[in-house]
Protein backbone atom coordinates (compact mmCIF):
# COMPACT_ATOMS: atom_id res chain seq x y z
CA UNK A 1 0.00 0.00 0.00
CA UNK A 2 1.48 3.32 -1.08
CA UNK A 3 2.13 5.80 1.72
CA UNK A 4 0.11 8.99 1.45
CA UNK A 5 0.48 12.30 3.28
CA UNK A 6 -1.82 15.34 3.56
CA UNK A 7 0.25 18.44 2.84
CA UNK A 8 -0.51 22.12 2.31
CA UNK A 9 0.54 23.66 -1.03
CA UNK A 10 3.05 26.49 -1.12
CA UNK A 11 3.30 28.35 -4.44
CA UNK A 12 7.01 28.16 -5.22
CA UNK A 13 6.98 30.37 -8.32
CA UNK A 14 9.27 29.23 -11.11
CA UNK A 15 10.83 26.03 -9.77
CA UNK A 16 11.55 24.59 -13.23
CA UNK A 17 8.79 22.02 -12.77
CA UNK A 18 9.95 20.62 -9.44
CA UNK A 19 8.13 20.04 -6.14
CA UNK A 20 10.13 20.57 -2.93
CA UNK A 21 9.69 18.49 0.23
CA UNK A 22 11.41 18.56 3.59
CA UNK A 23 13.85 15.61 3.66
CA UNK A 24 12.04 13.98 6.59
CA UNK A 25 8.72 14.19 4.75
CA UNK A 26 10.26 12.76 1.60
CA UNK A 27 11.55 9.77 3.56
CA UNK A 28 8.06 9.08 4.90
CA UNK A 29 6.81 8.33 1.39
CA UNK A 30 10.09 6.73 0.24
CA UNK A 31 10.83 9.59 -2.17
CA UNK A 32 14.37 10.45 -3.26
CA UNK A 33 15.72 13.29 -5.36
CA UNK A 34 14.49 12.52 -8.88
CA UNK A 35 11.42 10.60 -7.67
CA UNK A 36 8.02 11.64 -8.96
CA UNK A 37 5.11 12.39 -6.64
CA UNK A 38 1.45 12.91 -7.42
CA UNK A 39 -0.76 15.29 -5.47
CA UNK A 40 -4.55 15.48 -5.47
CA UNK A 41 -7.09 17.76 -3.82
CA UNK A 42 -9.70 15.20 -2.63
CA UNK A 43 -12.81 17.38 -2.90
CA UNK A 44 -12.25 18.59 -6.47
CA UNK A 45 -10.13 15.66 -7.71
CA UNK A 46 -7.75 18.20 -9.30
CA UNK A 47 -4.31 16.69 -9.42
CA UNK A 48 -0.81 16.95 -10.83
CA UNK A 49 2.67 15.49 -10.68
CA UNK A 50 6.22 16.73 -10.32
CA UNK A 51 9.75 15.54 -9.79
CA UNK A 52 11.02 15.79 -6.23
CA UNK A 53 13.71 18.04 -4.82
CA UNK A 54 14.45 18.49 -1.11
CA UNK A 55 14.91 21.52 1.09
CA UNK A 56 15.09 21.99 4.84
CA UNK A 57 13.35 25.34 4.34
CA UNK A 58 10.04 23.68 3.40
CA UNK A 59 7.75 23.20 6.43
CA UNK A 60 7.08 19.58 7.31
CA UNK A 61 3.34 20.03 6.76
CA UNK A 62 3.76 21.49 3.28
CA UNK A 63 4.86 20.85 -0.29
CA UNK A 64 6.30 23.69 -2.38
CA UNK A 65 5.25 23.30 -6.04
CA UNK A 66 6.23 25.03 -9.27
CA UNK A 67 3.63 27.65 -10.31
CA UNK A 68 3.34 26.22 -13.85
CA UNK A 69 2.52 22.78 -12.44
CA UNK A 70 -0.05 24.30 -10.07
CA UNK A 71 -1.75 26.23 -12.87
CA UNK A 72 -1.92 23.15 -15.09
CA UNK A 73 -3.44 21.16 -12.20
CA UNK A 74 -5.91 23.97 -11.32
CA UNK A 75 -4.51 24.08 -7.78
CA UNK A 76 -3.49 27.11 -5.71
CA UNK A 77 -1.50 27.95 -2.61
CA UNK A 78 -3.26 26.83 0.55
CA UNK A 79 -4.97 23.80 -0.99
CA UNK A 80 -4.45 20.63 1.03
CA UNK A 81 -3.50 17.72 -1.20
CA UNK A 82 -2.86 14.01 -0.82
CA UNK A 83 0.76 13.36 -1.78
CA UNK A 84 2.16 9.94 -2.67
CA UNK A 85 5.08 8.41 -4.54
CA UNK A 86 4.58 7.56 -8.21
CA UNK A 87 6.48 4.30 -8.57
CA UNK A 88 5.89 3.39 -12.23
CA UNK A 89 8.41 3.79 -15.05
CA UNK A 90 7.96 6.85 -17.25
CA UNK A 91 7.49 6.26 -20.98
CA UNK A 92 9.54 7.74 -23.79
CA UNK A 93 7.20 9.59 -26.15
CA UNK A 94 7.56 9.16 -29.90
CA UNK A 95 4.91 11.71 -30.89
CA UNK A 96 2.92 14.53 -29.26
CA UNK A 97 -0.05 16.50 -30.58
CA UNK A 98 -0.45 19.98 -29.08
CA UNK A 99 -3.81 21.74 -29.29
CA UNK A 100 -3.75 25.56 -29.37
CA UNK A 101 -6.61 27.61 -27.90
CA UNK A 102 -6.32 31.40 -28.47
CA UNK A 103 -6.87 33.56 -25.38
CA UNK A 104 -7.46 36.79 -27.30
CA UNK A 105 -8.52 38.08 -30.71
CA UNK A 106 -4.91 39.02 -31.36
CA UNK A 107 -3.87 35.39 -30.92
CA UNK A 108 -6.73 34.07 -33.06
CA UNK A 109 -5.03 34.32 -36.47
CA UNK A 110 -4.81 32.21 -39.61
CA UNK A 111 -1.09 31.71 -39.07
CA UNK A 112 -1.29 30.60 -35.43
CA UNK A 113 0.08 27.15 -36.21
CA UNK A 114 2.95 28.70 -38.17
CA UNK A 115 3.74 31.13 -35.35
CA UNK A 116 3.77 28.23 -32.92
CA UNK A 117 6.45 26.55 -35.01
CA UNK A 118 8.54 29.74 -35.06
CA UNK A 119 8.24 30.11 -31.27
CA UNK A 120 9.00 26.46 -30.53
CA UNK A 121 12.11 27.34 -28.49
CA UNK A 122 9.94 29.06 -25.89
CA UNK A 123 7.65 26.01 -25.66
CA UNK A 124 10.68 23.78 -25.22
CA UNK A 125 11.84 26.04 -22.40
CA UNK A 126 8.44 25.80 -20.68
CA UNK A 127 8.33 22.00 -20.83
CA UNK A 128 12.05 21.32 -20.46
CA UNK A 129 11.92 19.71 -16.99
CA UNK A 130 8.20 19.42 -16.48
CA UNK A 131 6.06 16.31 -16.68
CA UNK A 132 3.17 15.99 -19.09
CA UNK A 133 0.09 13.83 -18.70
CA UNK A 134 -3.20 13.17 -20.55
CA UNK A 135 -5.30 16.29 -21.30
CA UNK A 136 -2.87 18.56 -19.48
CA UNK A 137 -3.59 22.26 -20.16
CA UNK A 138 -1.19 25.17 -19.64
CA UNK A 139 -0.59 28.75 -20.80
CA UNK A 140 1.91 29.65 -23.50
CA UNK A 141 2.30 33.36 -22.87
CA UNK A 142 4.49 34.08 -25.91
CA UNK A 143 1.55 33.23 -28.19
CA UNK A 144 -1.24 34.16 -25.77
CA UNK A 145 -2.75 30.68 -26.05
CA UNK A 146 -3.59 27.74 -23.90
CA UNK A 147 -1.93 24.48 -24.89
CA UNK A 148 -3.59 21.12 -24.41
CA UNK A 149 -1.86 17.75 -24.71
CA UNK A 150 -4.29 16.07 -27.14
CA UNK A 151 -2.59 12.85 -28.15
CA UNK A 152 0.68 11.06 -27.62
CA UNK A 153 2.30 7.91 -28.89
CA UNK A 154 2.52 5.73 -26.88
CA UNK A 155 -0.77 6.86 -25.38
CA UNK A 156 -0.75 8.27 -21.87
CA UNK A 157 -3.76 7.02 -19.92
CA UNK A 158 -4.99 7.46 -16.40
CA UNK A 159 -2.15 8.81 -14.29
CA UNK A 160 0.75 8.05 -16.57
CA UNK A 161 3.40 10.70 -17.13
CA UNK A 162 6.21 11.47 -19.47
CA UNK A 163 8.85 14.10 -19.93
CA UNK A 164 9.08 15.56 -23.43
CA UNK A 165 12.50 15.45 -25.05
CA UNK A 166 12.00 17.59 -28.15
CA UNK A 167 15.17 16.50 -29.91
CA UNK A 168 14.20 12.86 -29.44
CA UNK A 169 10.75 13.60 -30.87
CA UNK A 170 12.24 15.25 -33.93
CA UNK A 171 14.26 12.11 -34.57
CA UNK A 172 11.17 9.95 -34.29
CA UNK A 173 7.68 10.84 -35.50
CA UNK A 174 7.64 14.45 -34.38
CA UNK A 175 5.18 16.74 -32.70
CA UNK A 176 2.16 18.42 -34.23
CA UNK A 177 0.26 21.66 -33.70
CA UNK A 178 -3.44 22.07 -34.37
CA UNK A 179 -5.95 24.75 -33.41
CA UNK A 180 -8.93 24.07 -31.17
CA UNK A 181 -12.19 25.96 -31.37
CA UNK A 182 -11.15 28.12 -34.33
CA UNK A 183 -11.03 27.50 -38.05
CA UNK A 184 -7.82 28.41 -39.80
CA UNK A 185 -8.27 29.81 -43.30
CA UNK A 186 -5.72 28.42 -45.76
CA UNK A 187 -5.21 28.12 -49.49
CA UNK A 188 -4.45 24.78 -51.10
CA UNK A 189 -2.94 23.06 -54.13
CA UNK A 190 -4.01 19.56 -55.17
CA UNK A 191 -1.39 17.71 -57.25
CA UNK A 192 -2.86 14.58 -58.81
CA UNK A 193 -0.95 11.86 -60.64
CA UNK A 194 -2.66 11.09 -63.97
CA UNK A 195 -0.07 8.68 -65.38
CA UNK A 196 -1.04 5.41 -67.03
CA UNK A 197 -0.75 3.29 -63.88
CA UNK A 198 -3.57 5.29 -62.31
CA UNK A 199 -5.94 3.39 -64.60
CA UNK A 200 -5.51 0.22 -62.50
CA UNK A 201 -8.94 -0.81 -61.20
CA UNK A 202 -8.08 -1.95 -57.69
CA UNK A 203 -9.59 0.59 -55.24
CA UNK A 204 -12.48 -0.92 -53.22
CA UNK A 205 -15.65 1.16 -52.79
CA UNK A 206 -17.33 0.77 -49.44
CA UNK A 207 -19.42 3.02 -47.19
CA UNK A 208 -19.10 6.25 -49.20
CA UNK A 209 -22.81 6.83 -49.91
CA UNK A 210 -22.88 10.02 -47.83
CA UNK A 211 -20.00 11.58 -49.78
CA UNK A 212 -21.49 10.52 -53.11
CA UNK A 213 -24.89 12.03 -52.32
CA UNK A 214 -23.32 15.28 -51.17
CA UNK A 215 -21.39 15.59 -54.41
CA UNK A 216 -24.56 14.94 -56.41
CA UNK A 217 -26.09 18.03 -54.84
CA UNK A 218 -23.09 20.12 -55.89
CA UNK A 219 -23.04 18.63 -59.40
CA UNK A 220 -26.52 19.95 -60.01
CA UNK A 221 -27.71 19.07 -63.48
CA UNK A 222 -24.25 18.44 -64.92
CA UNK A 223 -24.78 15.11 -66.73
CA UNK A 224 -21.07 14.27 -66.97
CA UNK A 225 -20.54 14.48 -63.23
CA UNK A 226 -23.73 12.57 -62.50
CA UNK A 227 -22.57 9.81 -64.80
CA UNK A 228 -19.15 9.84 -63.15
CA UNK A 229 -20.61 9.43 -59.65
CA UNK A 230 -22.62 6.40 -60.80
CA UNK A 231 -19.33 4.50 -61.15
CA UNK A 232 -18.92 4.39 -57.36
CA UNK A 233 -21.22 1.49 -56.56
CA UNK A 234 -21.03 -0.15 -53.15
CA UNK A 235 -18.74 -3.20 -52.90
CA UNK A 236 -17.20 -2.69 -56.35
CA UNK A 237 -13.78 -1.43 -57.40
CA UNK A 238 -12.88 1.71 -59.31
CA UNK A 239 -9.67 2.87 -60.91
CA UNK A 240 -7.10 4.81 -58.91
CA UNK A 241 -7.70 7.79 -61.18
CA UNK A 242 -11.45 7.71 -60.51
CA UNK A 243 -10.77 7.49 -56.79
CA UNK A 244 -8.41 10.47 -57.00
CA UNK A 245 -10.96 12.53 -58.95
CA UNK A 246 -13.62 11.80 -56.33
CA UNK A 247 -11.22 12.86 -53.58
CA UNK A 248 -10.53 16.16 -55.38
CA UNK A 249 -14.25 16.84 -55.68
CA UNK A 250 -14.81 16.11 -52.00
CA UNK A 251 -11.95 18.38 -50.97
CA UNK A 252 -13.32 21.25 -53.03
CA UNK A 253 -16.86 20.69 -51.79
CA UNK A 254 -15.60 20.95 -48.21
CA UNK A 255 -13.71 24.13 -49.06
CA UNK A 256 -16.79 25.69 -50.66
CA UNK A 257 -18.86 24.69 -47.64
CA UNK A 258 -16.48 26.51 -45.29
CA UNK A 259 -17.21 29.79 -47.08
CA UNK A 260 -13.92 31.46 -46.17
CA UNK A 261 -12.98 32.60 -49.65
CA UNK A 262 -10.05 30.21 -49.79
CA UNK A 263 -8.21 29.54 -53.04
CA UNK A 264 -7.46 26.09 -54.46
CA UNK A 265 -5.17 25.26 -57.37
CA UNK A 266 -5.40 22.00 -59.35
CA UNK A 267 -2.31 20.42 -60.96
CA UNK A 268 -2.29 17.14 -62.86
CA UNK A 269 0.97 15.46 -63.75
CA UNK A 270 2.31 12.56 -65.80
CA UNK A 271 5.26 13.21 -68.16
CA UNK A 272 4.41 16.93 -67.88
CA UNK A 273 2.54 18.97 -65.27
CA UNK A 274 -0.54 21.01 -66.12
CA UNK A 275 -2.23 23.77 -64.12
CA UNK A 276 -5.95 24.29 -64.50
CA UNK A 277 -7.02 27.90 -65.11
CA UNK A 278 -10.30 29.56 -64.10
CA UNK A 279 -12.02 32.83 -64.92
CA UNK A 280 -11.77 35.34 -62.10
CA UNK A 281 -14.95 36.41 -60.34
CA UNK A 282 -13.72 39.99 -60.43
CA UNK A 283 -12.26 40.42 -63.91
CA UNK A 284 -12.22 38.86 -67.37
CA UNK A 285 -8.77 37.36 -66.75
CA UNK A 286 -7.87 33.77 -66.11
CA UNK A 287 -6.17 32.67 -62.90
CA UNK A 288 -4.57 29.35 -61.85
CA UNK A 289 -6.95 28.72 -58.94
CA UNK A 290 -10.60 28.60 -58.00
CA UNK A 291 -11.96 30.94 -55.33
CA UNK A 292 -14.18 28.77 -53.14
CA UNK A 293 -16.82 31.45 -52.68
CA UNK A 294 -18.73 33.89 -54.85
CA UNK A 295 -20.90 33.38 -57.88
CA UNK A 296 -18.55 31.11 -59.78
CA UNK A 297 -17.82 28.52 -57.12
CA UNK A 298 -20.27 25.82 -58.25
CA UNK A 299 -19.43 26.29 -61.91
CA UNK A 300 -15.78 25.95 -60.95
CA UNK A 301 -16.44 22.64 -59.24
CA UNK A 302 -18.15 21.29 -62.32
CA UNK A 303 -15.28 22.46 -64.53
CA UNK A 304 -12.75 20.79 -62.24
CA UNK A 305 -14.66 17.52 -62.35
CA UNK A 306 -14.62 17.50 -66.14
CA UNK A 307 -10.97 18.58 -66.27
CA UNK A 308 -9.71 15.84 -63.94
CA UNK A 309 -11.84 13.20 -65.63
CA UNK A 310 -10.52 14.22 -69.06
CA UNK A 311 -6.92 14.19 -67.86
CA UNK A 312 -7.11 10.71 -66.40
CA UNK A 313 -8.34 9.46 -69.73
CA UNK A 314 -5.19 10.53 -71.53
CA UNK A 315 -2.34 8.12 -72.14
CA UNK A 316 0.70 8.69 -69.99
CA UNK A 317 3.35 6.33 -68.71
CA UNK A 318 5.77 8.71 -67.00
CA UNK A 319 5.53 10.52 -63.66
CA UNK A 320 7.04 13.98 -63.26
CA UNK A 321 6.71 14.88 -59.58
CA UNK A 322 9.45 17.50 -59.76
CA UNK A 323 7.62 19.51 -62.43
CA UNK A 324 4.38 19.31 -60.42
CA UNK A 325 6.18 20.89 -57.46
CA UNK A 326 7.61 23.64 -59.67
CA UNK A 327 4.13 24.43 -60.95
CA UNK A 328 2.83 24.41 -57.39
CA UNK A 329 5.28 27.14 -56.45
CA UNK A 330 4.03 29.24 -59.38
CA UNK A 331 0.43 28.83 -58.20
CA UNK A 332 1.39 29.84 -54.66
CA UNK A 333 2.93 33.02 -56.06
CA UNK A 334 -0.28 33.66 -58.02
CA UNK A 335 -2.39 33.35 -54.86
CA UNK A 336 -1.03 36.73 -53.84
CA UNK A 337 -1.50 35.98 -50.13
CA UNK A 338 2.07 35.63 -48.81
CA UNK A 339 0.98 35.51 -45.15
CA UNK A 340 -1.83 32.98 -45.60
CA UNK A 341 -0.89 29.32 -44.94
CA UNK A 342 -0.82 26.97 -47.92
CA UNK A 343 -1.51 23.24 -47.96
CA UNK A 344 -0.08 21.15 -50.80
CA UNK A 345 -1.44 17.62 -51.27
CA UNK A 346 0.51 15.34 -53.59
CA UNK A 347 -1.19 12.09 -54.62
CA UNK A 348 0.60 9.42 -56.62
CA UNK A 349 0.60 5.66 -57.12
CA UNK A 350 4.16 5.33 -58.32
CA UNK A 351 7.64 6.72 -58.49
CA UNK A 352 9.24 9.81 -59.96
CA UNK A 353 10.45 8.70 -63.41
CA UNK A 354 11.15 11.85 -65.44
CA UNK A 355 12.03 15.51 -65.01
CA UNK A 356 13.83 17.43 -62.23
CA UNK A 357 14.46 15.70 -58.91
CA UNK A 358 11.63 16.56 -56.48
CA UNK A 359 13.78 17.29 -53.42
CA UNK A 360 16.09 19.49 -55.47
CA UNK A 361 13.07 21.41 -56.76
CA UNK A 362 11.72 21.92 -53.24
CA UNK A 363 15.03 23.26 -51.96
CA UNK A 364 15.56 25.51 -54.97
CA UNK A 365 12.10 27.08 -55.26
CA UNK A 366 11.04 27.13 -51.62
CA UNK A 367 14.39 27.30 -49.81
CA UNK A 368 13.82 28.34 -46.21
CA UNK A 369 10.73 30.33 -47.09
CA UNK A 370 8.34 27.46 -46.40
CA UNK A 371 7.17 28.37 -42.90
CA UNK A 372 3.62 28.94 -44.15
CA UNK A 373 3.56 25.72 -46.20
CA UNK A 374 2.53 22.22 -45.19
CA UNK A 375 2.87 19.29 -47.60
CA UNK A 376 0.91 16.06 -47.35
CA UNK A 377 1.80 13.13 -49.57
CA UNK A 378 -0.66 10.32 -50.27
CA UNK A 379 0.36 7.02 -51.79
CA UNK A 380 -2.54 5.24 -53.51
CA UNK A 381 -2.52 1.59 -54.52
CA UNK A 382 0.17 -1.06 -54.16
CA UNK A 383 2.76 -0.08 -51.61
CA UNK A 384 5.68 -1.75 -53.36
CA UNK A 385 5.13 0.44 -56.43
CA UNK A 386 5.36 3.70 -54.47
CA UNK A 387 8.61 5.43 -53.54
CA UNK A 388 7.53 5.86 -49.92
CA UNK A 389 10.94 7.07 -48.84
CA UNK A 390 10.70 9.96 -51.30
CA UNK A 391 7.09 10.68 -50.30
CA UNK A 392 8.11 10.82 -46.65
CA UNK A 393 11.08 13.11 -47.44
CA UNK A 394 8.84 15.52 -49.36
CA UNK A 395 6.26 15.55 -46.56
CA UNK A 396 8.90 16.08 -43.89
CA UNK A 397 10.39 18.97 -45.83
CA UNK A 398 6.95 20.58 -45.82
CA UNK A 399 6.13 19.89 -42.15
CA UNK A 400 3.44 17.40 -43.09
CA UNK A 401 2.99 13.64 -43.19
CA UNK A 402 2.92 10.77 -45.66
CA UNK A 403 -0.04 8.42 -45.66
CA UNK A 404 -0.74 5.27 -47.67
CA UNK A 405 -4.31 4.37 -48.67
CA UNK A 406 -5.73 1.50 -50.70
CA UNK A 407 -9.49 2.04 -50.45
CA UNK A 408 -12.06 4.78 -51.07
CA UNK A 409 -13.16 5.09 -47.43
CA UNK A 410 -9.71 6.00 -46.13
CA UNK A 411 -8.92 8.21 -49.13
CA UNK A 412 -12.07 10.32 -48.77
CA UNK A 413 -11.73 10.54 -45.00
CA UNK A 414 -8.15 11.78 -45.36
CA UNK A 415 -9.05 14.43 -47.95
CA UNK A 416 -12.08 15.51 -45.94
CA UNK A 417 -9.96 16.15 -42.86
CA UNK A 418 -7.27 17.96 -44.79
CA UNK A 419 -9.84 20.33 -46.31
CA UNK A 420 -10.87 21.52 -42.86
CA UNK A 421 -7.80 21.37 -40.68
CA UNK A 422 -4.42 23.02 -41.17
CA UNK A 423 -1.91 21.21 -38.98
CA UNK A 424 1.84 21.32 -38.96
CA UNK A 425 4.21 18.54 -37.92
CA UNK A 426 7.71 19.35 -36.72
CA UNK A 427 10.37 16.70 -36.82
CA UNK A 428 13.76 15.77 -38.20
CA UNK A 429 15.57 12.57 -39.08
CA UNK A 430 13.59 9.53 -40.24
CA UNK A 431 10.16 8.50 -39.09
CA UNK A 432 8.09 5.40 -39.65
CA UNK A 433 6.55 5.40 -43.10
CA UNK A 434 3.98 2.85 -42.06
CA UNK A 435 2.55 4.73 -39.09
CA UNK A 436 2.64 8.51 -39.54
CA UNK A 437 0.99 10.68 -36.89
CA UNK A 438 -2.79 10.57 -36.96
CA UNK A 439 -4.92 13.69 -36.97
Amino acid sequence: MAKRLSLKIIDGGDLKGFAYLHPEVARQIDADIGSVVTFEEPNSAFWGAAEVRMSNDVPKDSIKIDIFVLDAALLVEGDVVQVELYDQDMMALEYVEFGLVPLSNKANTDDLVIRANKEIASLESILEKRLVYPNMVFNWSQLDVKVKILNTRPSLVGREFARIAFEALKNRSGYQFKTIGIATSFNAILCVDTSGSMKATDVPVHDIAHAREGLKDIAGENPEIKEFLKRFKEDTKVSRAEAAAMAVLLYLAEKVGRGYGEKVGIITFEKDANVMNFMSDYSDKQQPFIECTGRGKFLGLQMISSYVIDKIGEDGTLTNIGMALMKAHEVIEAFGDPKKPVMLILLTDGMHTVGPQPMKVLKEVFGDGRHNLVIYCIGLGERESIDEELMLAIAQYGNGTYHHVDNMTDLLEWYGRLANEFTLVVRGGNSDVHSPPNF
